[in-house]
């Protein structure tokens, strides 16, 4: 009986027309480019929605920061430094 080689499956390059691509969100909710909704703002938001999200993520990095000073500072403290 002749011996057969094992076969290793391996990923398959997908065509660019597959049956994901016709499956694909429409324009208002899909994503495509720049418009995937970075930050939470997506292409059409509304500029008080922008400034609102912009500013929410300023607060909580400063809010991060200032936390890591405060915990430096009793970590030195504590430590005597």
């Amino acid at each position: 009986m002749p011996k057969t080689k094992p076969m290793i499956t391996v990923l398959s390059e997908m065509p660019a027309e597959s049956e994901f691509a016709e499956k694909a969100p429409s324009a208002c909710g899909g994503c495509s480019g720049g418009t995937c909704g970075a930050f939470g703002i997506r292409a059409g938001s509304e500029k008080d929605v922008v400034i609102r999200n912009l500013l929410i993520f300023a607060i909580m990095g400063l809010g991060m920061l200032l936390a890591a000073y405060l915990i430096v500072k009793l970590l030195n403290l504590v430590t005597g430094n």
